[in-house]
C-alpha cells in the first residue's frame, strides 16, 4: 500500500470533499453530478427519454469533463506502484487548484464550462483514489461502499471501519454544499471541497514509534 501514513483517513476526507463539490453543482449548475456519474448516466436516459437536449447536454459533459480528469490522472500516475506516492499527492493537488479556479470563475464561467472544469476534477480525484487501491473506497460515489460495508455486516458480524466512514463523510460533505449553497453560493462548497482535498494531501504528524529497549547486556 506504500509508505505514506495515515491513508484511509486522508481518502474518507476526499469522500466529505466529494460530497460537498457534488451537492454545490447539482444545486448550482441545473441538477448535474460532477462526482457521482452513476446519477449522470440515469439522468441521461431520463434526458433522452424526454426529448430534454439541454440537460443531456449538460450530463453528457459531466461525463466527459470526468473522463478527461481521470485520464490525465493516469497518465501522471503511470508506471508508479499502487498506494500513496508522491503522484497521488501531486494529482490531488492539481484537483484542488482545479477546483479553487473554477470557484474563482463561476461568475463569469458559463454552466458548461463549470460543468466540465468540476467533473475533470472529480475524475482526477477518482483515478487517483483507484491508484491507492483501498478495497470499497471510490471516494466519488460510495455504491461500492455500501456493498463493502453490508457484506461485512453480513459476513463478519461488523462493518469495515473505512468504507462505512466514508460513506458517512460523503452525507455530511454533501449537507455541508447544501447549506453553503443556500446561505452563501454555490462556489463556495467548491472552495470548501478545495480546502478539504488540501487538508488531506498535506503533511500530517508521523507516527509514534517505541524506540526498542535499552538493557544492560548481561555479564559474561
Amino acid at each position: 500500500m506504500g509508505h505514506e501514513g495515515y491513508i484511509h483517513p486522508r481518502l474518507v476526507l476526499l469522500a466529505g470533499a466529494a460530497g460537498c463539490v457534488d451537492a454545490a453543482s447539482f444545486l448550482g449548475l441545473q441538477e448535474v453530478f460532477t462526482a457521482n456519474q452513476t446519477g449522470n448516466t440515469v439522468l441521461i436516459g431520463i434526458a433522452l427519454g424526454r426529448g430534454e437536449w439541454a440537460a443531456f447536454g449538460r450530463c453528457g459533459t459531466a461525463i466527459g469533463g470526468f473522463c478527461v480528469g481521470v485520464a490525465l490522472a493516469a497518465l501522471a500516475l503511470r508506471g508508479g506502484g499502487r498506494g500513496w506516492s508522491g503522484r497521488v499527492t501531486g494529482v490531488l493537488v492539481a484537483e484542488a487548484v482545479l477546483l479553487a479556479a473554477t470557484a474563482a470563475l463561476w461568475a463569469p464561467l458559463g454552466a458548461i464550462g463549470l460543468i466540465g472544469l468540476t467533473a475533470a476534477a472529480m475524475g482526477m480525484q477518482s483515478a487517483a483514489a483507484l491508484h491507492v487501491a483501498v478495497p470499497g473506497v471510490t471516494t466519488t460515489f460510495i455504491t461500492g461502499s455500501f456493498t463493502r460495508v453490508a457484506t461485512g455486516l453480513v459476513t463478519r458480524g461488523r462493518a469495515e471501519a473505512t468504507p462505512a466512514a466514508s460513506v458517512l463523510l460523503y452525507v455530511a460533505g454533501a449537507f455541508a454544499g447544501a447549506w453553503l449553497s443556500r446561505d452563501l453560493s454555490e462556489a463556495t462548497g467548491l472552495v470548501v471541497g478545495a480546502a478539504v482535498v488540501a487538508v488531506a494531501v498535506a503533511p500530517w504528524p508521523g507516527r509514534l514509534r517505541r524506540r526498542p529497549s535499552r538493557r544492560a547486556a548481561a555479564p559474561r
